[in-house]
């Protein structure tokens, strides 16, 4: 098979896209040497290069960035040139073309919580996302949350929509004493810390996170709240509001680099990750690979991914969202059991059994359209 992956998210630190992608062409190269890969990129980084993991991967640089060119212009000349049997793209993919499109769309946060984005891109994804899905040989998911709210809003057939839950990378895992010591010194970090890995935006809920963060402090805890993350979108407010607590005590890091996290999570007393909706959330996850307790939103897709091994608070209750924290924090037998089920919660996640499945998906689509 000739198999087009769009990898333009690649280098922009964009979060969990970047993530999602970065970790699956990984994940397919050391499983499979045999099909044909051509990597889509828009940018020049240590990123992209890091891409071409295998010789049977090419990777291929589309201009423009800008979606409006690249998708309905750019694309379809590439794939004219130089066809490939399948194209995996994530949420908008081109609007014409005869290659079989397998989507992947992490969630529908765009539809059940507009409030939460910038309007220009609520009505990008309300106006192109419908027909991509509709149109897409096969849509990926990754919750069955997230499954059955496409199926539902969009009328798909069952058979045409997959859960291919997101992995967690073998680097998370808990580093030494040592390793942690020294990211800490780098990002001039003390202990004891909470700690929040996001971009900043609205549906994470920071300000949700400051106020609970101010109860917590109230009760006489020493830990700080450290807040890892680039500024997104929305986030004046999270600033003005830290300020209007007088949380000296809070840390915003800005961007970090990934090889930074597993240490950052393991000297953490504790994640906290209060999201008004995720599809899967791979922040939790990584911190148990770790071995660090979770506090997390009840909301979806939490309970699916995490099941007991993390304490689930009501997001929109900043009293319930410091009653976790203070739980974790003082019950110690509780925070060992918590660290335990969480071990063994990651390690149903793997990058390797999520490219399995794509690949298996990319199979199915291509078989199908031979036969035809």
């Amino acid at each position: 098979m000739r198999i087009g992956i769009d990898c333009h998210t690649v280098g922009s630190r964009i979060g969990g896209n970047e993530t999602y992608t970065v970790n699956l062409v990984q994940a397919l190269a050391r499983i499979d040497q045999e099909n044909e890969y051509r990597l889509y990129v828009t940018k020049r980084a240590p990123e992209v290069d890091a891409l071409a993991v295998g010789r049977n991967f090419t990777i291929t640089r589309l201009v423009p960035h800008t979606p409006a060119i690249r998708i309905p212009v750019s694309f379809p000349l590439e794939l004219w040139r130089h066809p490939v049997d399948v194209l995996h793209f994530q949420y908008i993919a081109p609007p014409w073309g005869r290659t079989p499109v397998v989507n992947m769309v992490h969630d529908l946060a765009h539809f059940e919580f507009p409030e939460f984005f910038p309007a220009t891109e609520v009505w990008r994804q309300r106006i192109l996302l419908p027909r991509a899905i509709r149109t897409a040989a096969r849509v990926l998911t990754v919750s069955e949350y997230c499954r059955r709210a496409i199926i539902e809003r969009f009328g798909v057939p069952d058979d045409r929509v997959v859960v291919t839950y997101s992995g967690v990378s073998e680097d998370f895992r808990r580093p030494s004493a040592e390793s942690v010591a020294a990211v800490l010194r780098e990002h001039g970090l003390t202990q004891p810390y909470l700690l929040y890995v996001g971009n900043i935006q609205p549906r994470k809920n920071l300000r949700g996170l400051l106020e609970a963060f101010a109860r917590v402090k109230s009760a006489g805890l020493p830990h700080r709240l450290v807040v890892v993350g680039r500024a997104a979108w929305g986030y004046a407010d999270v600033f003005t509001r830290a300020t209007e607590l007088g949380l000296d005590s809070v840390v915003f890091t800005s961007y970090v680099p990934r090889a930074h996290l597993p240490a950052l999570y393991s000297g953490a007393a504790a994640l906290v990750y209060p999201s008004f909706f995720e599809g899967f959330g791979a922040p939790p996850v990584e911190a148990m690979a770790c071995g660090t307790p979770v506090v997390a939103s009840a909301r979806p897709a939490f309970p699916e991914i995490l099941g007991d091994a993390a304490i689930l608070v009501d997001p929109a209750d900043p009293g319930d969202i410091a009653r976790g924290i203070l739980t974790v924090l003082k019950d110690h037998g509780l925070r060992d059991t918590l660290v335990a089920r969480g071990y063994e919660r990651a390690s149903h996640y793997r990058w390797e059994r999520t490219a399995r499945q794509t690949l298996a998906v990319f199979g199915e689509v291509v078989a199908k359209r031979t036969k035809r």
